[in-house]
């Protein structure tokens, strides 16, 4: 970072520009909403068409001082700021010598290799103001970045905004518990789109009258479970990244990634329940006792699973045991391993010429399973393998021994969609070797099916030995 973010005090400064070219009146424009006293001198510039512009916005303004003449060192005199606009190089530099050796901030504008400091990239909604600079590095980023929330922002956010600010005393004493007076908030904030086109008294009504129907019932909190996805932060939904941000508690599990913890709201209490081979944690008990116990308390609990939180994530077990205390419970589904290892690795889950289904199943084996598997595996069909590194062997066995052929294209792919993910390639017969001989680990996932012959980094050279081997 180059720059230092700083938002100064508008009432506490006296800005001067120097120049009326086009360039200094768009600044002049930009400021004087502010509020900020601002002297402006045309320096010869101010030709008859800009001063009939500027006389209609400048009616009753008793904050901007005029002068259409030549600058002069006194004109540094009680300033805070500099803003140079001029297009004669000699007086350019005569004014950044002088600033300078006031120590004063000065912008030479668009010239930023001159200026001590710059003026972000900015638009509001009401008082919220949200500035954006790349130190000069990346400018149609910075305005691609700009345009893309003003499109997400609703213009009614700024109303409700200063109608918050007005009314947060009152808000306070009908919801005096910080955490419901939290949740309030956001739960405002997401309908920020129902205040459209309502006058700023009306809306501050509504936000009471909102705060005092939110104060019944609120005893409990709330719980969600949310997909985590694969481990890719990129691949978080929007809904499940703002309920990050909005948690006090978050119960997550081995297979959530850092990156996407790393999005959670800084000071949530993160509890990790995460299993391992061997070694339970605190249990499925242990966790529905967490979730209700926080919930009860009156705080937003966000309960991490990696994937989806509906697939092979017992979410049936917490969901009975929240809903059997009378905790509302809602779902932000996520991107399971098999999507997000589907994209990255190409491989489609269907194809018209290799693949008319596709079954998930999980690796922890019970009596008979291969036999279903068998049923829904082998040619013209896709069969994922969750948690199946620990089981290849019988895997392979097993459905070979049902009547899948050996020579059925697999791929294993451990840590999906991460910077950490790994591709190998190979058949049934050889899943157990596959798995061995490069230490694959979990999280991994097992695509069994001619499909993995899609596979963008599949080619002839790796996996025709692999053929020729079982083969003989």
């Amino acid at each position: 970072m180059t720059n230092i973010p700083v938002f100064l005090t508008a009432e506490k400064h006296h800005l001067l520009l120097v120049g009326a070219t086009s360039a200094a009146i768009a600044k002049l424009a930009l400021f004087m909403p502010t509020g900020m006293r601002i002297t402006l001198v045309g320096h010869g510039s101010m030709d008859a068409a800009t001063a009939a512009g500027l006389s209609p916005a400048l009616t009753g303004v008793d904050t901007l001082t005029i002068h259409d003449r030549p600058f002069t060192e006194d004109d540094l005199s009680d300033k805070t700021l500099v803003y140079i606009g001029v297009e004669d190089d000699i007086t350019e530099e005569r004014v950044l010598r002088l600033a300078a050796a006031r120590r004063m901030p000065v912008n030479v504008i668009d010239k930023p290799a001159k200026s001590n400091f710059i003026t972000p990239a900015q638009f509001t909604r009401g008082p919220l103001q949200v500035a954006f600079s790349s130190g000069g590095s990346a400018p149609v980023f910075v305005r691609r970045l700009r345009s893309s929330l003003e499109r997400i922002l609703p213009p009614s956010l700024g109303v409700l905004a200063e109608a918050a600010g007005n009314m947060r005393g009152k808000i306070k004493d009908i919801i005096p518990d910080g955490t419901r007076r939290r949740l309030f908030w956001d739960r405002l904030y997401d309908n920020a789109g129902l205040y459209a086109d309502m006058e700023q008294e009306e809306v501050e009504h509504l936000v009471v009258d909102a705060a005092r129907n939110h104060r019944v019932g609120a005893t409990t909190g709330q719980v969600q479970l949310v997909g985590a996805g694969p481990g890719d932060p990129d691949l978080l939904t929007i809904k499940a990244h703002r309920a990050l941000q909005q948690a006090d508690v978050i119960v997550y599990d081995r297979l959530v990634s850092r990156d996407v913890l790393a999005l959670a709201r800084r000071d949530a209490d993160l509890v990790f329940v995460g299993k391992r081979e061997g070694e339970h944690g605190v249990g499925q008990d242990g966790i529905h006792k967490i979730l209700i116990e926080e919930a009860l308390a009156g705080k937003r609990v966000v309960r991490l699973k990696g994937g989806d939180p509906m697939l092979f994530a017992r979410a049936s077990e917490e969901l009975d045991a929240l809903r059997a205390n009378d905790i509302h419970v809602e779902v932000v589904p996520g991107i399971s391993a098999f999507q997000g290892i589907a994209a990255s690795t190409q491989i489609p889950m269907t194809d018209r010429d290799h693949s008319a289904s596709l079954t998930l199943v999980t690796g922890h084996l019970k009596d008979g399973a291969f036999k279903d598997w068998a049923r829904l595996s082998g040619r013209g069909q896709t069969l994922a393998v969750y948690m199946g590194v620990r089981g290849a062997p019988q895997i392979s066995a097993g459905l070979m021994a049902e009547g899948v052929s050996g020579s059925t294209p697999v791929a294993v792919v451990e840590n999906g969609t991460r910077a950490s993910e790994r591709r190998f390639y190979g058949t049934l017969a050889t899943l157990p070797a596959l798995v061995t001989e490069n230490a694959v680990k979990s999280p991994a996932l097992l695509l069994i099916g001619d499909v993995v012959q899609n596979a963008r980094d599949l080619t002839i050279d790796t996996y025709t030995p692999l053929l020729q081997a079982h083969a003989g």
